[in-house]
């Protein structure tokens, strides 16, 4: 895969992630606890890839901002 693909295709990853998590509710535990496996895996799946590094800071940001939007009820 070229640099623009693999970089494209983990954005999508994650931001199909903020789409699917987008709403839940901070007292919702079961999906905070499947956000944390799919967020697992999608590390795995980049496990000692260069790009992993990346995927980990936008998985952090996105969970920095569900949590955010989930204790202001947005």
């Amino acid at each position: 895969m070229s640099f623009k693909e693999e970089y494209f295709s983990i954005w999508q990853e994650v931001w199909t992630l903020h789409k699917k998590y987008f709403g839940v509710s901070a007292d919702n535990e079961e999906a905070w606890q499947q956000l944390d496996v799919e967020c697992e895996a999608l590390d795995a799946k980049h496990k000692g890839q260069p790009e992993q590094k990346f995927l980990q800071s936008l998985l952090l940001a996105v969970c920095a901002e569900l949590e955010r939007s989930a204790k202001h009820g947005q």
